[in-house]
């Protein structure tokens, strides 16, 4: 039986198709309008006048509303995916950002984990258990975001948020990872900004984040860490926010925030580490943005590498949690491990920017 918390998807929906479709409506006849007045064989100041008026503020005044109802259909439906995903989460029917591999949504999870639980976390069908080689590599190149290899588990929100943190500051994941007497490691995450030791047992889940050989690597211990840390099981990192990783992994306050342009992406990044969240596949949703390049992965998280400029304009280069080198899909497009992206490249696939402060 289908189980609803707060809203009507559907009516929330419908709601914000009817804001489109006005808001295009209003947009019809305002050019109308527009060309009327233009054309129009009236001559004097009184027809001045009225251009004026028409051109200042009358002409404004509506843009101003098509605005509005575009930015309250944007709303309605973040909206009504967030009612989607709770309902979902109690066994009904709605919108699943989850995946394997995994995409950029899920929950809020702002107000959950924080613990460490004895013993290891539920496999949940990701298993079997990997052993841990005695020693990991932590070291510079080791700890690049291009050596995550994301896998089976629906955490890219997760992975993109540490390879982020790694590349911005890698001694910062060194000094949070410790190797135990006992082959154990213990890794310390943030609870409200209050240190939290989760300490793991060495051994991983087969289906879990990588390195790009296939080998356990540093991410793996801290994706087994963020289990225990949300729940105890596997699947509790499966969908989510990069910000609410942001905030586990460094102890600072993150930001959630739309695309904007590269110039504030790159102010972004020089100020600490970066994710993005891109758009959405074709889906229920009638008048929602999709990703626009083959390239992308849909509802997904990447790692913000660098925004520089090249070939005389201002790119982004970003790296898929996927791992390195091509992922040929079913239907005959290669989700890249990276990529160069121009500032409209960028505008048709992303619309969300996560960022915290650095911990340089």
């Amino acid at each position: 039986m289908r189980t609803m918390f707060g809203a009507d998807v559907e009516a929330l929906t419908g709601l914000g198709s009817s804001f489109v479709e006005s808001a295009e409506t209003l947009e019809t006849a305002r050019r109308q309008v527009d060309g009327i007045v233009a054309a129009a064989g009236w001559v004097g100041p009184d027809a001045e006048e009225f251009r004026q008026d028409w051109s200042r503020r009358l002409a404004p005044a509506l843009a101003s509303c098509l605005g509005a109802l575009r930015d309250n259909a944007e709303v309605l439906r973040r909206n009504a995916e967030d009612q989607a995903r709770t309902s979902a989460a109690d066994g009904g029917s709605g919108l699943d950002r989850g995946g394997a591999p995994g995409t950029g949504g899920g929950g809020d999870r702002s107000g959950d984990g924080g613990k460490d639980r004895p013993g290891n976390p539920d496999l949940s069908g990701h298993g079997p258990w990997v052993d841990v080689p005695p020693t990991i590599p932590l070291d510079d190149a080791a700890l690049d975001p291009n050596m995550i290899n994301q896998q089976g588990l629906g955490d890219c929100w997760l992975l993109a948020g540490l390879g982020a943190v790694a590349r911005d500051d890698p001694q910062f994941i060194r000094d949070h990872m410790q190797l135990n007497a006992d082959g154990t490691w213990t890794v310390t995450m943030y609870k409200d900004g209050d240190p939290v030791e989760i300490t793991v047992e060495p051994e991983v889940a087969q289906d879990g984040v990588m390195d790009p050989s296939g080998n356990p690597s540093w991410a793996s211990i801290y994706e087994k860490a963020a289990a225990e840390y949300w729940g105890g099981s596997y699947d509790d990192i499966d969908g989510g926010y990069s910000s609410d990783a942001f905030a586990a992994i460094t102890g600072a306050t993150p930001s959630q925030t739309g695309e904007g342009n590269l110039s504030d992406l790159k102010d972004r990044l020089a100020d600490g580490p970066v994710a993005l969240g891109t758009e959405d596949e074709p889906s229920w949703w009638p008048f929602g943005d999709e990703v626009d390049d083959a390239r992308v992965v849909p509802n997904h998280a990447y790692i913000v590498d660098k925004v520089e400029e090249r070939d005389g304009e201002l790119k982004v280069h970003v790296i898929n949690p996927w791992g390195p080198g091509a992922h040929l899909q079913n239907d005959g497009s290669d989700k890249v491990g990276d990529m160069w992206l121009t500032e409209k490249q960028y505008k048709e696939n992303f619309d969300t920017v996560y960022a915290v402060p650095s911990t340089r």
